[in-house]
């Protein structure tokens, strides 16, 4: 049985052989399709590109996503601090941290572990309480390193914390800022001017 004979376009396009030689003398060298290296370089280059705005545009949604949750606790611990003022008619006392006059995160460790112990009714998350608790943390919120424990912020500083007990407590953020350049990001319960 013969086989039909091909057009011109259904012909192999890399047929070596010379036409004299027969089909099974000769056989048929096989070449693969390739990238050229241009080809290659140009859509290295796009990955590139494409990765790096992912990259930075991740980067920008997690500051985002940091800056929401610190906004959010410090209004569930204000609000703590207010069904703490309906139970003893004062609000948890610490005026040690004037947040006009300090802007170290690491200097709010004190007030925020009285802030802390009078939330929680213990000077320790998992310790035995001593009095109401009026708020419930998630365990990421607490650093438990020590005794008493107080309440961090997303990026790890203790939340800043001032009240004499009758006026509304200021509760911040520092927001990851540690110089007082940086106060204008703060994260706070009072209105920004």
């Amino acid at each position: 049985m013969t086989k039909p004979a091909q057009t011109h376009f259904h012909q192999p396009k890399n047929d070596f052989r010379p036409a004299h030689f027969p089909p099974q003398h000769n056989p048929k060298p096989q070449l693969t399709p390739a990238f050229t290296l241009v080809e290659l370089l140009g859509v290295i280059t796009i990955i590139g590109i494409l990765a790096g705005l992912t990259l930075g545009g991740a980067g920008a949604i997690r500051r985002h996503g940091a800056t929401s949750q610190a906004k959010s606790e410090v209004v569930a611990l204000q609000a703590a601090c207010d069904r703490y003022y309906a139970d003893n008619n004062a609000y948890p006392a610490n005026s040690s941290v004037d947040p006009s006059s300090s802007v170290t995160p690491t200097g709010y460790t004190g007030a925020g572990q009285a802030l802390f112990t009078n939330l929680i009714g213990s000077s320790t998350l998992n310790g035995a309480r001593i009095s109401k608790r009026y708020f419930e943390p998630k365990p990421t919120m607490v650093y438990t390193n020590g005794s008493p424990n107080y309440f961090i912020d997303p990026w790890g500083y203790a939340y800043g914390y001032n009240s004499d007990g009758t006026n509304a407590p200021l509760i911040w953020s520092t927001a990851g800022q540690t110089t007082a350049a940086g106060t204008n990001k703060w994260i706070a319960s009072w209105p920004k001017l």
